[in-house]
């Protein structure tokens, strides 16, 4: 499955490293494109091992804020 999410309090590119580094490393992710500048996180998963809300969760375990 592919999403789009909406991220707040990014500002850097080490923002993006930060978002996609969490994410990379948890079974079940197969991409992560974070980008400060548009505030998304493109991202496409297998919905079989994580879900959306784990996801949303991770990114705020690193200090952003889905929308």
């Amino acid at each position: 499955m592919k999403q789009i999410i909406n991220v707040s309090g990014m500002h850097c590119t080490g923002c993006e490293i930060n978002i996609q580094l969490a994410l990379e490393e948890k079974p079940g992710i197969k991409k992560v494109k974070a980008d400060y500048k548009k505030g998304t996180v493109e991202i496409e998963f297998d919905e079989n091992k994580i879900v959306l809300d784990e996801i949303k969760d991770i990114i705020k375990a690193t200090g952003y804020m889905p929308e």
